[in-house]
């Protein structure tokens, strides 16, 4: 397998110029789905200096971080640093979906990224590695390293409906005997974990699958799927990319990790182990949670707090990542 990179999304919603787009296109749209665009989905918790330092520690074997944002950079990055490229929204989004506002439109549009390695790995800077992994953690025989885990639908929050636009996509190329062909051992496995591949037992006497359940953490990718998959839903992936804001109808990125799973065109592990989603308001001790063995954890955002709450966590959070990783990164001034 050849080399592999890392695409990392970013964004400071304190910058000026990104804060006068967003509002006056806010304003201009007037229908914007408040929940799926909620403030929660762009305050920074000033944690990403830290995500650098995880990363230079932890993934010694990345070739390339490509950082993407709308067009600012954090002020004490090294910008002439030989493994960090710097990417715009408009070095690689097409013209007629910009600006954008909508996590989609960028996720759906990271193969155009110029330089960018056939595979690659796809964090949002909320997702820390914490322990020491190996490429292997991500890739295998060149595929990705993943866990196919069947749910049933959730339809009682407007974000569900992302997935259920997600599966009408892949039932429109998979039947569930395609899938079963597919994929069935590599489901109906040890590396599940008990709770997973009981969920994916629970679902089998279906006539169609739901819902695959997605693991919030790093995505492994490849160029080539997002190529094909461009040009087989060329209409779908357009439609949603021109959206400023996220909107009902959208697809997302989570579907070409889906298409890749029914296709059993991955390598197994055992997510549940390897990393955890984590929903900062309801976490007691970051301290204790950074001790345990996880090699990568989504440290997410809750819409519902406060903002004193959001200050509270904010503080509290940076102090345990200072004491994880104390060390500059040599990205770092």
């Amino acid at each position: 397998m050849d080399k592999v990179d890392v695409v990392v999304s970013w964004l400071d919603d304190s910058d000026e110029v990104w804060r006068s787009d967003y509002l006056k296109y806010k304003y201009e749209d007037g229908d914007v789905d408040e929940k799926a665009n909620s403030e929660a989905r762009f305050r920074d918790y000033g944690t990403f200096k830290y995500w650098f330092r995880a990363m230079e520690k932890n993934a010694p074997w990345v070739n390339k971080i490509y950082l993407v944002t709308a067009g600012h950079f954090p002020s004490w990055l090294k910008k002439d640093h030989p493994k960090l490229e710097l990417v715009k929204h408009s070095d690689f989004i097409p013209k007629d979906y910009l600006p954008t506002f909508a996590s989609d439109t960028i996720a759906l549009n990271l193969h155009r990224i110029a330089g960018l390695s056939e595979h690659f790995v796809y964090f949002n800077d909320d997702m820390f590695l914490m322990n020491e992994t190996k490429v292997t953690d991500f890739f295998k025989n060149g595929k990705p390293r993943d866990m196919l885990t069947l749910i049933p639908a959730q339809t009682y929050e407007k974000f569900n409906h992302f997935a259920i636009n997600n599966m009408n996509l892949i039932h429109k190329d998979f039947s569930k005997k395609d899938i079963m062909k597919n994929a069935l051992w590599k489901m109906v496995n040890y590396k599940a974990g008990i709770a997973c591949l009981g969920t994916t037992l629970l679902q089998l006497p279906y006539p169609k699958i739901s819902d695959i359940h997605h693991f919030h953490l790093s995505t492994p990718l490849t160029k080539s799927l997002y190529e094909k998959l461009w040009k087989q839903n060329y209409e779908e992936f357009d439609k949603t990319s021109k959206h400023k804001f996220r909107e009902i109808t959208d697809v997302t990125d989570w579907y070409i990790r889906m298409y890749y799973l029914v296709s059993g065109d991955f390598e197994p592990m055992r997510m549940h182990k390897f990393g955890k989603f984590i929903n900062i308001k309801y976490c007691d001790s970051f301290d204790k949670l950074f001790n345990k063995k996880y090699k990568e954890l989504c440290l997410n955002d809750d819409s519902t707090m406060t903002d004193a709450e959001f200050l509270d966590k904010k503080a509290s959070l940076n102090e345990s990542l200072s004491q994880k990783f104390p060390k500059k990164s040599s990205f770092e001034y």
